[in-house]
């Protein structure tokens, strides 16, 4: 690993990490804010169906507390999420929480990680490969206990420049925008450096990568004001169904790439895994294990109502036409789900993830030495 390129990266990941959660922090103490990336949706700025308190200490042990016992209560933070919403308002979530004798309190904002950092939320998504600098800049030691859904970003181009460029090594110079100089941002860094040795990133790297509002991206390559973007379907409707941008690779993901190349098959990586302080899961077991067989649930609905849930929350998924709801349901039959099977993570799957940090030391987006993330399999409480 060249030190100097890891110590280079580090000091720019961590100060982007440190003055994005210290923001939030902020933005918290206020209320909700803007931007940020969920499982497809829009910003709608407002609290989750029951009203999450984001107001009162979370049980959880944020900011390094101890943790207390949830009592039958988390609270958890995400962004708008249509499986939840369908949850929500089927009943499903109710009935299972009075089943249990556990409630859900969430707050459903973009600002995840204020209100988590805050305190004021046991539990977060994330991306896994995100855990290592969210420790680091929290100063919480995490433990990722749920999955959710891979990464669906596809690295895009206008349609006429396709046999111009045909992989990530060909934009070499080139104007590359994303939603966040981490993120996604980090396994196309990855693949940059595994395929051709160019360093992605927003420090004077071998790109001009630019960090955009999420639903400028496409529209930014499209009038050519940049060369390509790491862009999300559901965010680029309109050009991809109108064939105004393509996807290099074939079209695959992000996460497709990692499982064709270098996983081993391994569905990965995770944009949303589920995670709480350490000290929180290990105290409060069975409201851990509560909240991942509600989202199983969740995902077995999915399966089975897809189309129907994107019919119903359009707008998660950016959609605003019929035609438009009918590409984002081909997407997913036909290109890619990113959607998981379960929420339960397992000894094989934190196997197959691991492989993403091996990949991470290798290119010096972490140290050699560094630790991969803890994970609890839940296994006693299934």
């Amino acid at each position: 690993m060249n030190a100097k390129l890891w110590n280079k990266r580090r000091r720019f990941a961590v100060s982007v990490v440190f003055l994005i959660v210290l923001s939030m922090v902020a933005a918290a103490c206020g209320g909700a804010g803007d931007g940020g990336e969920g499982a497809g949706g829009e910003d709608t700025g407002t609290e989750g169906a029951q009203g999450g308190d984001t107001g009162t200490e979370a049980a959880g042990g944020g900011g390094g507390e101890e943790a207390q016992d949830a009592d039958g209560v988390i609270r958890m933070v995400l962004a708008p999420d249509p499986v939840w919403d369908w949850l929500t308002d089927q009943g499903i979530r109710e009935e299972m929480e009075q089943e249990a004798e556990m409630q859900i309190l969430d707050s459903a904002t973009w600002d995840e990680f204020g209100v988590y950092a805050g305190g004021h939320a046991d539990v977060v998504s994330a991306a896994a490969y995100e855990v290592p600098e969210l420790e680091e800049a929290t100063g919480i030691e995490t433990t990722v206990f749920g999955k959710y859904n891979a990464d669906r970003s596809v690295l895009a181009v206008r349609a006429e420049d396709t046999e111009k460029y045909q992989s990530i090594c060909d934009l070499e110079g080139q104007t590359v925008v994303s939603l966040s100089a981490v993120s996604i941002t980090i396994m196309w860094g990855i693949y940059a450096q595994e395929e051709c040795g160019l360093d992605l990133n927003a420090e004077g790297g071998d790109f001009d990568l630019v960090v955009t509002d999420i639903q400028n991206m496409a529209g930014l390559v499209e009038r050519g004001d940049a060369e390509a973007c790491l862009c999300l379907p559901d965010f680029s409707i309109k050009q991809l169904r109108e064939e105004k941008l393509v996807p290099l690779n074939d079209g695959r993901s992000a996460a497709q790439i990692f499982a064709d190349e270098y996983g081993d098959g391994h569905n990965g990586p995770q944009t949303n895994v589920f995670l709480a302080p350490t000290a929180w899961v290990e105290k409060n077991p069975e409201e851990a294990a509560f909240l991942i067989s509600v989202w199983d649930r969740g995902l077995e609905e999915w399966r089975e109502n897809r189309d129907q849930i994107i019919e119903t929350y359009p707008q998660h998924f950016a959609a605003e036409s019929d035609e438009e709801i009918q590409f984002i349901k081909d997407w997913l039959e036909n290109t890619y789900d990113w959607f998981e099977e379960t929420a339960y993570i397992d000894e094989e799957w934190i196997e197959g993830e691991n492989q993403i940090f091996d990949l991470m030391k290798e290119t010096g987006y972490l140290p050699e030495d560094a630790e991969n993330p803890t994970y609890n399999t839940l296994e006693d409480q299934q």
